[in-house]
């Protein structure tokens, strides 16, 4: 299990191996920088890069004067957040890691698409960037589950975030787009957070 603290600039999250998104865009032919705006103008492209594991989408969320807290979950049914305090459960998203390296950013990462930098993240990231993180995993396909909490302590940011519970597969699981992504309700922080 690894805790990530991360400050969003822009309204969303993004987790992608930017290998694997580099390839499909790549053998796609897209040259685009806004990869945001192209993935929601052409939903064929749009979907194809959630259903084919290149990337999980989690927006729109607010920024906030404070970071949220991520926690990256490999091992199986180990919360360490309780489960009263759990907002929602996602579906599994399909993720496939191909580089071993797993960026964690705000969606500023596919509005303004920078393919050395991601690709090269590891050698040049600056720590004094707060709105994007990595981490180490080994290379496979995974099903990812997406668990939104809010703690009891609301002044404290470190009481609400997200937790992405990982299980390796042997191949892409197959997502389920009866419902956009436009339509989940992602927001965690007790003062933006509406009830449904």
């Amino acid at each position: 299990m690894k805790k990530l603290k991360l400050m969003l600039y822009a309204p969303g999250l993004v987790m992608f191996d930017p290998l694997t998104l580099n390839n499909y865009l790549e053998k796609n032919n897209i040259v685009e920088s806004d990869l945001l705006k192209l993935f929601c103008d052409n939903e064929k492209i749009g979907q194809e890069v959630i259903s084919q594991g290149c990337i999980i989408p989690i927006y729109e969320i607010p920024e906030l004067d404070d970071h949220y807290q991520i926690i990256i979950n490999l091992e199986q049914d180990n919360t360490v957040i309780p489960e009263k305090n759990h907002i929602f459960k996602t579906n599994p998203f399909p993720l496939q890691v191909t580089s071993g390296n797993l960026i964690i950013s705000d969606i500023s990462a596919i509005i303004d698409w920078d393919k050395n930098y991601y690709l090269n993240y590891e050698d040049i990231k600056d720590e004094g960037y707060d709105n994007c993180n990595s981490v180490q995993i080994s290379k496979n396909n995974y099903s990812v589950r997406i668990t939104g909490y809010c703690g009891n302590n609301l002044k404290s940011n470190n009481d609400f975030g997200y937790i992405f519970n990982f299980n390796a597969t042997e191949k892409l699981l197959h997502f389920d787009f009866t419902k956009s992504i436009d339509e989940y309700n992602f927001v965690v922080d007790p003062e933006n957070r509406k009830v449904n």
